[in-house]
C-alpha cells in the first residue's frame, strides 16, 4: 500500500489519545524499509517507547489480509529513528517529521475549535498519567478532562468551534487551570487522581465566577439543536 505517493510531501499526523501521531506505516515507506522491520524494532524496545508515552498495535484488514500497525507520538517517531540506520533516507524522514508535526501544530492552532493552552494542558495530563500509571487508556483521561470542562460551562460536546469568542476564552483559562494542576501533581509525586480532582475544584470554582455573565446558548440556539439532533 503506497501511503505517500510524493516523497518530497509532508506526512499528515492525527490527533489520536489527546495527542498528534503518526503512522508507523508512514514511517517505513519514508525510511524505504519493509514495515514488518519498523514492528519489530519497536516490540524490541518497548520499554524505551513507553518512556515517551502509552500506545498499542492496531490491526486492520488490507486488501483482504489483516495489517498490524501503530500510531506514534512525536516523541516516539524520533525516538524510532533515532534506532534506525543514518541513511540519506533516515535523515530525509527526520527533517520531513520535524516539518509535519511543527506543520500541524500550527494549524491545530489556527483551528476554531483548538483552545489556547490545550497542548500544554495535555501534555500534563498524559506525564502524569504516563508516571503514575493506570488501569484505564491514556486517552480515558484526556477525554474526562475535556468533559469535566464541557460540564462546568454547561457545554454540549462536539460545539466548540460555533460558541462565542468569551466563552472560547474561558474555556481556554479552564484548560490552563486544569494543567497547572496535572504540573503540581507531577512536581509534588501525586497521582493523576489527585490531580483531576484538584483540577476539576479549580476549573467549577472559576466557572461558577463566569457562567452567570457569559452569553449562555438558549435551548433554541442552531449549536444546541445541532447536538441534539445527533440523539
Amino acid at each position: 500500500m503506497i501511503l505517500l505517493n510524493n516523497k518530497s510531501a509532508l506526512i499528515t499526523p492525527l490527533l489520536k489519545f489527546g495527542e498528534l501521531r503518526i503512522d508507523s506505516r508512514w514511517i517505513a515507506e519514508g525510511l524505504g524499509i519493509q514495515h514488518k522491520n519498523i514492528l519489530e524494532l519497536i516490540e524490541s524496545y518497548k520499554a524505551d517507547f513507553e518512556e515517551f508515552g502509552t500506545f498499542a498495535f492496531e490491526t486492520r484488514k488490507s486488501g483482504g489480509r489483516p495489517e498490524r500497525f501503530v500510531f506514534l507520538n512525536e516523541d516516539q517517531s524520533y525516538l524510532l529513528l533515532t534506532f534506525s540506520k543514518n541513511t540519506p533516507n533516515a535523515r530525509g524522514m527526520k527533517k520531513k517529521l520535524v516539518k509535519s508535526f511543527r506543520v500541524a501544530i500550527e494549524s491545530m492552532n489556527a483551528k476554531a475549535d483548538y483552545l489556547p493552552c490545550y497542548r500544554e494542558c495535555h501534555d500534563a495530563v498524559g506525564r502524569l498519567v504516563r508516571k503514575s500509571g493506570s488501569s484505564q487508556p491514556e486517552r480515558i483521561h484526556h477525554l474526562n478532562v475535556e468533559k469535566m470542562i464541557n460540564k462546568a460551562f454547561r457545554i454540549p460536546s462536539g460545539v466548540r468551534s460555533r460558541l462565542p469568542a468569551s466563552i472560547r476564552s474561558c474555556l481556554s483559562v479552564a484548560e490552563l487551570l486544569a494543567g497547572n494542576e496535572y504540573k503540581r501533581s507531577i512536581e509534588s509525586g501525586g497521582d493523576h487522581k489527585g490531580a483531576y480532582k484538584a483540577a476539576k475544584s479549580a476549573v467549577f470554582k472559576y466557572s461558577e465566577t463566569v457562567v452567570g455573565v457569559l452569553p449562555i446558548l438558549p435551548k433554541s440556539s442552531p449549536v444546541l439543536e445541532e447536538q441534539n439532533a445527533h440523539f
